[in-house]
């Protein structure tokens, strides 16, 4: 996808999410996740980083409550087929599988082999800070988000803020051509 695709799809999931607003699961943690699982792409080197962008944007926006919600994930991946259904998600069949399952799975406390899924999860259990749980290192899929500086790091992100949209779309596509 290009800068212009992506643009028009973060506009789409934005305009159409749940609970854009929450202070917890809302849009300022879902850049976070997307920033955390960006610079952990970096180190990745089969991380796809559309997905990972893809999966910071979606993988909360069908949340119905902040603290229990086990089918959010579920919810997401089915708002995913619909954005890919109305043409907003180009990504092929074997890509959209793979954002499907970590969209899906992602809550569930499983850790990935592949490392887009790892960086996507790992992205997300980096910032469960935020809400009073330490992330467990042994639920942690990539190496590159052990230890003390990725935690570190993305708790500087959550105090400073995390970059808009528009930044993680021309980071995307200055350093990624579509596998």
């Amino acid at each position: 996808m290009d800068s212009g695709s992506l643009t028009v799809l973060v506009e789409a999931a934005l305009g159409r999410s749940w609970g854009r607003d929450s202070s917890w699961h809302g849009e300022e943690h879902w850049r976070c996740v997307a920033a955390t699982g960006l610079a952990l792409a970096e180190n990745l080197p089969s991380a796809d980083r559309e997905l990972v962008l893809c999966f910071g944007l979606l993988h909360d926006t069908r949340r119905e409550h902040e603290w229990s919600d086990p089918e959010h994930g579920l919810r997401a991946e089915r708002f995913a087929n619909e954005l890919q259904d109305e043409g907003l998600l180009a990504l092929g069949d074997r890509r959209f599988a793979l954002l499907a399952t970590a969209l899906r799975l992602h809550a569930d406390g499983h850790v990935a082999d592949d490392e887009t899924t790892g960086a996507c999860w790992d992205a997300d259990r980096l910032h469960l800070p935020r809400v009073g749980i330490d992330p467990d290192p042994a639920r942690l899929s990539t190496k590159v988000a052990r230890g003390p500086v990725p935690l570190a790091a993305a708790a500087a992100l959550r105090s400073a803020g995390a970059p808009g949209w528009t930044a993680h779309v021309t980071r995307v596509c200055s350093t990624t051509s579509a596998p």
